[in-house]
């Protein structure tokens, strides 16, 4: 089980883009989710991980905003690459679970 703590990010709404849930509907007969995250939020976690886990590859990491945890997956670069919204990140987690029991997950702390 994992930990995630809380984004204190205050992201300036009107300067911040907006990362949109990448599930395709594949599990949700073909309707594409319209959650989204501002991008700063998402960043901001990453950089948080890669700072105090030593991180040292690309790689999923989990990250609590508005009360739900988010799935993302971070570069070593810093940049983030899509994200799931909590609904999607468990389905996403039960469905990895059923095809395998291996698996990490970092956490943002």
């Amino acid at each position: 089980m994992y930990t995630a703590t809380p984004t204190s990010v205050k992201p300036d709404s009107s300067l911040d883009r907006l990362l949109r849930c990448v599930s395709s509907g594949y599990l949700d007969d073909g309707c594409s989710c319209q959650a989204t995250v501002p991008a700063s939020v998402v960043s901001a976690a990453w950089a948080r991980e890669l700072q105090h886990a030593g991180v040292e590859e690309d790689q999923f990491f989990r990250f609590m905003w508005r009360g739900g945890a988010w799935l993302s997956y971070g570069l070593r670069d810093g940049r983030v690459r899509g994200v799931y919204c909590p609904e999607h990140s468990a389905e996403r987690a039960g469905h990895s679970a059923e095809r395998s029991s291996v698996g990490h997950v970092a956490v943002a702390s």
